[in-house]
C-alpha cells in the first residue's frame, strides 16, 4: 500500500516487497497471493512467476513504512484515546459503549478518514474480544461486500465468520498447534469455540489456548494495553 500510493499506476498490478537483502518476500498485495507467491518465499525461485506476469518488486523502505504507519495511528489516536498499536499495520482501538448498528457507522467513517489522510487502505473488524477482531477483519479484507469494515457482534455475522476461518489462520495458533488441533479434529475456529472439553485444550496448548479458546466465546482475555512498546522489528 505505501509503495502503491506514489505510484498509482501499479493499483492494478501485483506488487511485493523483498527483505532487507533483497531475500524473500514480506509482504504480497492480493493479486501476487493470487499467483501462488507464499510469505517468505525466495525471489530466486519465483522470479520467472513475477517476470512474466510483470510482478512490481521493491526493496524494503522500513522508514518510509514507518512514517506512513506513524501517520495512520495519529489519525486512529483522533477517534478515542485507548488504542493500543500491535505493530507497524495493526492496532486495537477501544470503542466500547457504541451500540451494534452505530458503531458500523463508526468504524466506517474511521476508514474513509484515514485513507483519506494517508492514502493508506484499511480493514477494520469489530468483536467483543481481540481473537475475534482478528477474524473479522480478516472477512472485511477478503470480502469485497463488506466494504473493508465487517462485525462479529450480531450471532449471524460471527457464525458465518467462523464457519469461514481456517484453525491456522486463527491469531495465535502457530503451525504446530494447527497440526495438534487438526489431529482431535478442529479444522476450523468454529469448531474451537465448540470444543467442550477446556481441560484438554489447556493440556495440549498451554494457558494462552484455553485463553484463546475463551475469547472465540466472546470472554475478554487480552486487553487493551495503552502502553506502547518500542518495536525492534
Amino acid at each position: 500500500s505505501c509503495e502503491r500510493l506514489f505510484r498509482p499506476d501499479l493499483r492494478s498490478r501485483p506488487v511485493g516487497v523483498l527483505s532487507n537483502n533483497d531475500g524473500c518476500f514480506v509482504s504480497r498485495t492480493n493479486e501476487l497471493k493470487q499467483l501462488g507467491v507464499a510469505m517468505g518465499a525466495p525471489y530466486f525461485q519465483v522470479k520467472n512467476i513475477c517476470d512474466k506476469n510483470k510482478v512490481a518488486v521493491f526493496s524494503a523502505n522500513f522508514s518510509l513504512y514507518t512514517n506512513l504507519s506513524d501517520r495512520v495511528m495519529n489519525t486512529l489516536f483522533e477517534f478515542t484515546p485507548s488504542l493500543e498499536i500491535y505493530s507497524v499495520d495493526e492496532a486495537f482501538l477501544d470503542l466500547t459503549g457504541f451500540d451494534e448498528k452505530s458503531i458500523i457507522d463508526y468504524c466506517r467513517h474511521i476508514k474513509e478518514t484515514v485513507e483519506r489522510n494517508t492514502g493508506i487502505p484499511v480493514g477494520i473488524g469489530i468483536a467483543r474480544t481481540k481473537v475475534l477482531a482478528k477474524i473479522a477483519n480478516r472477512i472485511a479484507k477478503k470480502e469485497e461486500s463488506t466494504r473493508g469494515v465487517y462485525s462479529v457482534l450480531m450471532k449471524d455475522n460471527l457464525e458465518y465468520a467462523l464457519n469461514r476461518v481456517e484453525i491456522g489462520d486463527v491469531w495465535g495458533i502457530g503451525k504446530q498447534n494447527t497440526i495438534k488441533m487438526k489431529s482431535i479434529g478442529i479444522h476450523k475456529a468454529k469448531q474451537l469455540r465448540d470444543f467442550k472439553n477446556d481441560q484438554l485444550i489447556k493440556k495440549y496448548f498451554t494457558k494462552t489456548g484455553r485463553m484463546i479458546h475463551d475469547e472465540l466465546r466472546e470472554y475478554s482475555c487480552f486487553p487493551i494495553s495503552d502502553i506502547q512498546k518500542k518495536k525492534k522489528e
